[in-house]
């Protein structure tokens, strides 16, 4: 029966499973909402263990369908449910009964330099100022901003050490204006060690999602494009560093990407046409 003790145990498996394959606690945060979400769909009669596929149609068709949720909604219920049943029950759905959504592939929004340039010089706050250059001038998540650590910046060598998806380590430039704002942060609020931004009573990090809602105030501030979000600053990023002719191979190193075409998307963008000469194609 669907018991709150129940759902405990549940949640702790799929957590655990998360974790043993690298996954970011913020996966974890998703799916453990997304799951919530399956579970009060179903009476507390209801054996959730026996569902099958077209048990939970329905359950898509209500929530998902007729609600004209995003495909990334859809998407991320379906993984999170594929995962519990075949974590906690070891049971496979049909993919073909509960698939996934093909999502459309679209370019990246990027922030026009001036508008960052704006953006970061009227900002009076030193730690929202080394959120937005790090993210921009260093391609960094916003995960990674809050993780950053003091030990971590290089700033003889000018490049931060970054703890990405997977627990996997990278590295990426620092500017000489991202030091220098650093630098200043530091000694305002006399950092020497630990954590570059610690969480509530100086305790680990700060938790991301400060950022993200500081970021929802500039957009709406500056009347940015709907589609920006603090991960466009690391679009941005990649997208300027090849238009100043970077490589390629170096661009997929630091962003951490395993792929290399995962990088390629930033070349579509990178592309200067208004250099072109019309007369030469008339």
């Amino acid at each position: 029966m669907n018991t709150d003790e129940n759902q405990k145990i549940w949640i702790t498996k799929i957590h655990e499973n998360l974790m043993l394959r690298g996954r970011s606690e913020n996966t974890f945060i998703n799916y453990k909402c997304a799951l919530s979400n399956f579970f009060k769909y179903f009476d507390e009669n209801t054996y959730i263990e026996n569902l099958n596929e077209e048990d939970i149609i329905p359950y898509v068709n209500e929530t998902f369908i007729k609600c004209n949720k995003s495909k990334y909604t859809y998407n991320l219920a379906i993984a999170a449910i594929r995962l519990f049943y075949l974590v906690c029950f070891n049971k496979s759905f049909n993919r073909l009964l509960l698939p996934t959504s093909k999502v459309p592939k679209r370019l990246p929004t990027i922030l026009p330099k001036d508008i960052f340039l704006k953006i970061i010089n009227e900002e009076k706050l030193l730690k929202r100022k080394c959120w937005l250059i790090l993210a921009f001038c260093s391609g960094l998540r916003v995960d990674e901003v809050s993780r950053i650590k003091v030990e971590d910046i290089n700033s003889k060598d000018h490049k931060l050490k970054v703890l990405g998806k997977g627990n996997k380590e990278r590295y990426t430039i620092l500017l000489d204006s991202t030091i220098k704002l650093l630098n200043l942060y530091c000694r305002e609020r006399n950092i020497k060690s630990g954590y570059l931004f610690p969480g509530l009573n100086n305790k680990s990090f700060m938790n991301s999602k400060s950022i993200i809602n500081y970021f929802s105030t500039i957009k709406d501030t500056y009347n940015l494009d709907s589609n920006m979000s603090f991960h466009s600053l690391r679009h941005s990023f990649a997208t300027y560093y090849l238009q100043s002719s970077g490589n390629l191979l170096k661009l997929q190193s630091m962003l951490g990407h395993t792929n290399l075409n995962t990088t390629t998307i930033y070349l579509h963008l990178s592309h200067n046409f208004t250099e072109l000469d019309d007369k030469r194609y008339v």
